[in-house]
């Protein structure tokens, strides 16, 4: 079985998740599907203050903003 990683930008004052991606990586395992999540998210949360213009640390914290992500298993074709 394979898994593919998919990520969330969300608010946990609404608990809701307005965006979602697919970055692409597929793996062979749970395990290294959820161990490269972490880190993913990390870089990911970081990059949201140096790339994206929508987001500095005041909206960060007003909408107390997190990413998410799961390991969805895809069949093997």
């Amino acid at each position: 079985m394979k898994f593919i990683l998919v990520m969330y930008l969300c608010s946990t004052i609404t608990n809701q998740c307005p965006t979602s991606s697919i970055p692409g990586y597929q793996f062979n395992s749970h395990y290294d599907c959820v161990y490269a999540g972490y880190a993913l998210a990390q870089r990911t949360y970081k990059n949201l203050l140096e790339y994206e213009e929508d987001f500095d640390i005041d909206r960060l914290n007003r909408e107390k903003l997190v990413v998410k992500f799961e390991c969805r298993s895809v069949n093997n074709v």
